[in-house]
């Protein structure tokens, strides 16, 4: 142990890994950490998922390779034990993907502070309990970390490393390593309710919702609202750097206001940072700062925009992605 808690070591090429919970999501945890060669020892007292595991997870193997043979070795690489203190023998991360009840979780923690080492990393894949409360049977906290993966795992290439105030920059600096040995982007945030992404997307949803509950909007067209605007330019760019390329900052600013003013819905009240770069002249690609610095002259950048933006609804429509999930 050390002055901030924990002795880290970079994450080792090839090491163990123990995930506990062979669910779809431990299970999909498993096969992606085999993929980019670490060793893993899946673990569950559920005897008939650790049976299944191979043929749950060949198909997503499959999405990593189409031969065979790969295959086969990638699940070769994952190993079943029903017993915990067998399974983390030799890890150097245990990352827990049980059922997101607190208890369990807790459970699971305080039983693998006992037994691990004080240098292996304890990580939980929970979508919504704090860090802080599933640690808390465990002792050394400084080795607890939130490793999130959005599903599908295998295939979003973002993690969510989610720190409490107990957790050692060090952990955070070592869970974006561990995250890019993975070839996955790690983005880092301090526990809360929703911690990023859900945070976001629910944010949106529950507007969404909203709009369903008052009759405003069909389902069909709020779906084509966001997929054909919305959807294509946060794909692209993100919500900051979409703001940066398509308003100015004032226009930005006053469309918040206004709403503000029509629903007294603190929500869309303009917030301290949109309105700090307003007041500077910071009106995003238009004066060559906003959130981002602009390096290229304002007409190649739109020119530039309009192209990607012009590619990628191309490329959706030839795809037809919503008739070829056959719903209706």
């Amino acid at each position: 142990m050390t002055e901030t808690g924990f002795d880290i070591a970079p994450p080792p090429k090839g090491g163990r890994i123990c995930v506990v919970g062979a669910g779809f999501m431990g299970c999909v945890i498993a096969t992606l950490y085999a993929h980019h060669g670490y060793e893993v020892v899946l673990c569950d007292k559920e005897q008939g998922l650790l049976d299944s595991y191979a043929e749950r997870a060949r198909p997503i193997a499959a999405t990593f390779t189409k031969e065979a043979s790969e295959v086969e070795a990638m699940l070769g690489k994952v190993s079943t034990e029903a017993d915990l203190k067998a399974a983390v023998q030799g890890a150097f991360l245990v990352h827990e993907a049980v059922q997101e009840v607190l208890e369990t979780k807790q459970d699971v923690f305080g039983q693998l502070d006992e037994i691990c080492p004080d240098n292996v990393v304890l990580a939980s894949n929970t979508s919504s309990l704090l860090i802080s409360d599933i640690a808390e049977k465990v002792t050394h906290k400084g080795r607890v970390l939130g490793i999130h993966y959005i599903t599908p795992g295998h295939i979003i290439p973002v993690i969510e490393i989610i720190h409490s105030d107990f957790t050692p920059e060090g952990l955070v600096a070592w869970g974006r390593a561990f995250v890019e040995s993975i070839e996955h982007v790690g983005v880092a945030c301090p526990e809360r309710p929703g911690f990023l992404i859900n945070k976001i997307q629910f944010a949106m949803l529950t507007e969404i919702y909203r709009l369903v509950d008052e009759g405003l909007a069909t389902r069909d067209d709020i779906d084509a609202a966001v997929r054909l605007s919305i959807g294509p330019r946060l794909a692209l760019w993100g919500p900051l750097l979409t703001e940066d390329l398509i308003v100015s900052k004032k226009t930005a600013l006053a469309v918040t206001d206004s709403l503000y003013k029509q629903t007294g819905d603190e929500n869309f009240k303009g917030r301290p940072a949109l309105r700090e770069l307003a007041d500077a002249g910071h009106l995003g690609a238009i004066t060559g700062q906003g959130w981002y610095t602009f390096e290229g002259e304002y007409d190649e950048t739109v020119e530039e925009r309009d192209r990607q933006l012009s590619d990628l609804l191309e490329w959706l429509q030839d795809r037809d992605p919503v008739t070829r999930l056959k719903v209706r």
